[in-house]
């Protein structure tokens, strides 16, 4: 759940940072229910997808993980990858920059 609220939350930003750039080609309230108007009927779809992508994801990983380290490790392995991969991409929508690169160079002391 945690992994599909932080996904939904950085495309639902995104999106939303995208449709604010056409803000001034239209009228305060027609943009305001354009807007709200493209959002659900791009995420209601999605969001319910996602779910069920996380879910299938997870009694994956369980089945898997039971043969190979453990159901529940394997679980909190893959947990954490998808918040690392997550942190990624809202490092670099709020900050603009490249988490992978301040790991591969040593530099995450001055970023924590």
């Amino acid at each position: 759940m945690s992994i599909t609220i932080l996904t939904a939350n950085l495309l639902t930003t995104a999106l939303g940072n995208y449709l604010v750039t056409y803000k001034n080609h239209l009228r305060p309230f027609t943009f305001t229910l354009l807007g709200m108007a493209v959002i659900v009927v791009i995420f209601y779809p999605l969001l319910a997808k996602l779910e069920e992508w996380v879910k299938n994801l997870s009694m994956k990983v369980l089945k898997k993980g039971k043969s190979m380290a453990g159901k529940y490790l394997g679980l909190a392995l893959t947990f954490i990858v998808c918040l690392i991969v997550l942190s990624y991409f809202y490092a670099k929508m709020w900050y603009h920059i490249d988490l992978l690169q301040i790991l591969v160079k040593g530099k995450i002391g001055n970023y924590i």
